[in-house]
């Protein structure tokens, strides 16, 4: 039975310790100088993190030092993570999928990162210049802006959909076959709904075209907002991180936008419960095959078929873009980048980040990111050069992959946007409450008009940016 990413990270917590060790805070006194303390993000497939052991392994063995390495699910690392640095418990080295988005900008704010200026620096040739924004943040201490971690891998945003049901519903299937035109790309979902409903009512009465989370508790809805808002042409802060959002063509994006997600859930095309749906719940959704598309920020979706079924991944499922602009041109993307710290309180940072350089040797670090599927893409253009990148999983005169070069192709050719938190820890509070989530239950649930909805959550960002002066 096909698993939910949620529901995947949960049965396998428990084997994080076994991969590892202690999954609690790892006792570390000042005594062990030649020791590294890591706290690592447990990779969504066994083969990342089998990657990561064999890196420390052999990290140990060049550097003659011992590498505690613990593996953590994202949101129990996030909790661990956060209580440490405010208790000083901290390990050397700490990767969490949310650091770019809650824990960088605000302890960067408040003094208790290590300055990474020196590693970025050093690594600056090999980057894809666009991703090192994220970690570019504010020390409201020291009254300057600096690097405060090491960007490692981005996520981007994909629309999956099951071909097989297009075939079904007698559309076409093929990638580029799919409409990309605003409105003609959404209809195109619905019709097959619509056509798939009518052919056999008893199977698919209950399976809806679009798989569009809009519920204030899944931070896909971020995702979506932002890809739409951009679509829209609207704009939440300017460069210097100040909040334009209630300028008028920003607010007019803003109401379209709200508008545009509630005509859409009120279509009956988005499944009733969307408004309820948390992170996984698209992927579960998707794999049982009650909705034909949803857009989802990372290639877990195929990744999760490539391991458990190869035909569904390459011959029945395919991956496509956002659709062009409502006005016109093509569609600029959201890119969220994964981000490696050193708290300031680290007890060996200088071997903290020796560890982090031997990590990210070119070919050492390939062979992790390629260990997630195409997940992730990475942060360095020498490590993107991979065949891996292109060409995907197919081999050699074997079936064409519809996912991983797609991917490449938004982040080589399209134009991207970092999220913003890296401007002000007040956008990660914005994030945290899932403003726009709030916003999207006033109209879906309250039936409140987009404009009174657009007014209360850009009333909510200026306060909050407000508190954070």
């Amino acid at each position: 039975m096909a698993q939910s990413r949620r529901a995947f990270l949960k049965t396998t917590a428990a084997a994080a310790g076994t991969l590892s060790g202690s999954i609690g805070f790892p006792m570390v006194s000042r005594a062990q100088a030649k020791t590294v303390v890591v706290w690592w993000n447990r990779g969504y497939y066994k083969e990342e993190d089998e990657a990561m052991i064999k890196i420390a392994q052999d990290f140990e063995k060049a550097k003659g030092v011992k590498v505690d390495i613990s593996f953590t699910i994202q949101e129990d690392l996030l909790k661990k993570l956060i209580a440490a640095i405010q208790a000083r418990r901290v390990p050397d080295v700490a990767f969490c999928f949310y650091n770019d988005w809650e824990v960088m900008p605000n302890n960067a704010w408040t003094d208790k990162l290590a300055e990474t200026t020196d590693l970025i620096q050093e690594l600056k040739p090999r980057y894809n210049e666009r991703f090192l924004q994220v970690a570019y943040c504010w020390n409201n201490v020291a009254k300057k802006r600096a690097y405060y971690g090491v960007p490692i891998e981005a996520q981007i945003m994909h629309i999956h959909y099951w071909r097989d049901l297009l075939k079904e519903a007698g559309m076409p299937d093929a990638p580029d076959k799919i409409p990309l035109k605003w409105d003609e790309y959404w209809d195109f979902w619905k019709k097959a709904q619509d056509a798939l409903r009518k052919k056999d009512p008893a199977k698919y009465g209950k399976l809806f075209g679009i798989g569009m989370t809009e519920s204030s508790r899944g931070t896909d809805t971020i995702y979506n907002f932002e890809m739409a808002l951009l679509s829209f042409g609207g704009q939440l802060l300017d460069n210097d991180g100040k909040v334009i959002a209630d300028q008028p063509k920003n607010r007019e994006a803003i109401v379209k936008t709200l508008a545009w997600f509630g005509e859409m859930y009120n279509s009956g095309y988005v499944p009733p419960d969307a408004i309820n749906w948390s992170d996984g719940d698209n992927n579960a959704n998707f794999h049982a095959k009650s909705i034909v598309m949803t857009p989802n920020p990372s290639l877990s979706i195929p990744a999760h078929w490539f391991f458990n079924g190869p035909d569904q991944y390459f011959n029945n499922m395919a991956t496509v873009e956002w659709p062009d602009n409502p006005g016109g041109g093509k569609a600029s993307y959201m890119v969220a980048v994964k981000t490696i710290l050193v708290p300031k309180d680290a007890k060996a940072p200088d071997l903290g980040k020796e560890f982090i350089r031997y990590v990210l040797e070119p070919n050492r670090f390939a062979e992790y990111i390629k260990g997630a599927n195409g997940r992730w893409y990475p942060a360095f253009t020498d490590v993107a050069k991979d065949p891996f990148f292109a060409k995907g999983q197919a081999g050699k005169g074997g079936p064409v992959d519809y996912h991983i070069p797609l991917a490449t192709k938004l982040y080589t050719e399209r134009e991207v946007k970092v999220f913003e938190h890296w401007k002000s820890p007040a956008n990660s509070q914005v994030y945290a409450e899932n403003v726009w989530g709030k916003a999207m239950s006033r109209t879906n649930v309250d039936k409140w008009a987009p404009d009174k909805a657009a007014d209360e959550a850009i009333n909510r960002i200026k306060t909050i940016f407000t508190q954070w002066r």
